[in-house]
């Protein structure tokens, strides 16, 4: 898809994160009109700042949201930022519309929800678009990122942690490996990334070297794989000694801060599509 022009209405389902906040605060600043639908207890509320308008919904108010959309005359919908497991227990209250996409589906998987979810919005009238498609300058582009390259010693480790969670993600249970010594040693789980490089780094006295990729086939509209601060502080934590990432294909936050760290931890970190890590 061709980036939207200035001026395009963009609605935001806004999670937790820092993420819908920098996504806003860029798409007003290339002259879109924002307006954001955000979850009780997840969204930061500095978000609402930076909108035409917005409102709060429980998880589960698809109907209500997808009025609020239609009112606000938004031309693409984007979904951007977590929704913790909290919010599942604790804040979930369907209403009619969340209650028949249920009852349509066969398995309660969250790529299947959340599809559900967008082709009830699209028949609304909006598009339902991954938010790098209006917003592609977040990507990570294929390349070395960090002055440090990985040496011989770990490379082979970092090559077969992008390919096991290449297979991972074949399997939707995760998008995160960790290897030492040519052993996986942690892959990812319902605890998500920064919980699995620490399980890693736990089990092994050598650096680790850590792959996080987008799943494939995965839907970017619905799913777009993030790392930030927060993770590459938990790999210089861990002392790692190298991170791959799938190159255009998940979004850095934060990326001048991301690559300082990486380099005051003497972590190694590369961008690789699927066959620049054969190489």
């Amino acid at each position: 898809m061709k980036s939207p022009a200035s001026e395009t209405s963009i609605g935001l389902i806004a999670g937790n994160m820092r993420l819908p906040v920098m996504a806003a605060g860029r798409l007003k600043a290339n002259g879109h009109k924002v307006v954001a639908a955000g979850l009780t207890g997840e969204t930061d509320p500095s978000v609402y700042d930076l909108c035409e308008a917005s409102e709060e919904f429980n998880l589960g108010q698809i109907g209500a949201m997808g009025d609020f959309f239609v009112r606000h005359k938004v031309d693409y919908i984007c979904l951007i930022g977590g929704i913790s497991r909290r919010s599942v227990t604790n804040s979930y209250v369907p209403d009619e519309t969340a209650i028949g996409i249920m009852e349509s589906l066969d398995n309660f998987q969250t790529d299947s929800i959340l599809r559900a979810v967008a082709g009830y919005l699209e028949s609304l009238g909006p598009k339902v678009v991954s938010i790098a498609e209006v917003l592609p300058e977040l990507l990570v582009r294929p390349g070395y990122l960090t002055e440090k390259r990985p040496g011989a010693d770990i490379l082979p480790d970092l090559k077969l942690a992008f390919f096991l969670a290449k297979e991972l993600g074949r399997l939707d249970c995760g998008q995160t490996v960790v290897v030492s010594d040519r052993i996986a040693v942690a892959l990812e789980g319902a605890d998500g990334t920064d919980a699995t490089i620490r399980r890693g780094a736990a089990l092994t006295k050598k650096r680790i070297a850590v792959a996080k990729v987008v799943k494939p086939g995965q839907d970017f509209r619905l799913d777009l794989p993030v790392i930030g601060p927060e993770t590459i502080a938990v790999l210089a934590e861990c002392k790692a000694g190298a991170l791959a990432l799938d190159a255009e294909g998940l979004l850095m936050l934060e990326p001048e801060k991301c690559l300082a760290t990486a380099a005051e931890a003497d972590l190694a970190i590369v961008a690789w599509g699927s066959e620049a890590s054969e190489k």
